[in-house]
């Protein structure tokens, strides 16, 4: 697991509940934990593991929000978020250089 020292304690646990409470199926798509499946880059057969989504981005949270997530669903989740952060940072940077170009940046 990535950055396993930002996740609480009791991780597993909660993964654990959080697939048990969608019935072993990713809540986006309905696909079973387990099933074979066939990828369309490698055309190599895999089987597909639910997992435990943090739905606010916050593994450190000891009570996040959590999904039951498909690879393909989770990566599209976590996409969109990862987009967000990217636009953010882009407005934030052309704010900055409006500051700069009208003289608000310089001090006195």
């Amino acid at each position: 697991m990535k950055h396993r020292k930002l996740y609480p304690d009791n991780w597993e646990e909660l993964a654990w509940t959080c697939k048990e409470q969608a019935g072993w199926c990713c809540e986006h798509c309905g696909v079973p934990h387990g099933t074979p499946a066939i990828s369309q880059r490698t055309g190599e057969e895999y089987t597909i593991y639910l997992a435990a989504a943090h739905l606010d981005h916050d593994p450190w949270n000891p009570c996040p929000r959590l999904a039951a997530l498909c690879p393909s669903c989770h990566g599209r989740y976590d996409w969109h978020d990862y987009e967000r952060k990217r636009w953010l940072e882009l407005e934030i940077l052309r704010h900055q250089v409006w500051i700069q170009a009208h003289g608000y940046g310089e001090m006195e």
